[in-house]
């Protein structure tokens, strides 16, 4: 840019950006980071989402893995009730329903925040067999559990104990 045309002595080039330049530049760069900042908010809003649903399947899932391994066969029907898991209050829902010509239930567990009944987050499908009261007894038979009832007798492996069944020396 040249200060003065008239005098050659005066003649400046004066280097740098105008104002109009700058202030271009800078709504140009202020548009980017408005999208940079609106595709990370989605982002963590779906990162919740997942989390919640996430958390509401394992809340489903451990509901029917309870009825399966305490043995409960519930007749068909419909029952609520909460439970507290990872520090949030979620509402179940388990809807059993008899599966005709067999002797099965089927579970459907859905579930929602506590607060929020009318928002399901996830559902869950489950089946149940109907308990085994008439397995043949005897040695080696199906029915040889020594008169005990599923889960009784359980106990946690040992950390320290070596189970490949080779000696250690």
């Amino acid at each position: 840019m040249i200060v003065s045309d008239r005098n050659p002595a005066l003649r400046v080039h004066a280097s740098g950006f105008t104002l109009l330049e700058v202030l271009v530049a800078m709504a140009i760069i202020s548009l980017g980071l408005i999208g940079v900042f609106s595709s990370l908010n989605q982002m963590l809003g779906a990162t919740a989402l997942l989390r919640d649903k996430t958390l509401a399947t394992w809340v489903a899932t451990d509901r029917i893995t309870e009825m399966r391994v305490t043995g409960e066969y519930p007749d068909a029907g419909e029952r609520n009730d909460t439970v507290e898991m990872a520090g949030t209050e979620w509402a179940y829902t388990i809807k059993v329903s008899k599966i005709p010509d067999l002797e099965m239930r089927r579970l459907d567990v859905t579930v929602s925040y506590a607060d929020d009944r009318g928002n399901t987050i996830a559902t869950v499908i489950g089946f149940l067999a109907a308990p085994q009261n008439d397995a043949p007894a005897g040695p080696g038979g199906a029915g040889d559990d020594g008169g005990r009832q599923f889960g009784q007798g359980w106990a946690p492996l040992d950390p320290n104990a070596d189970y490949t069944g080779e000696a250690t020396e």
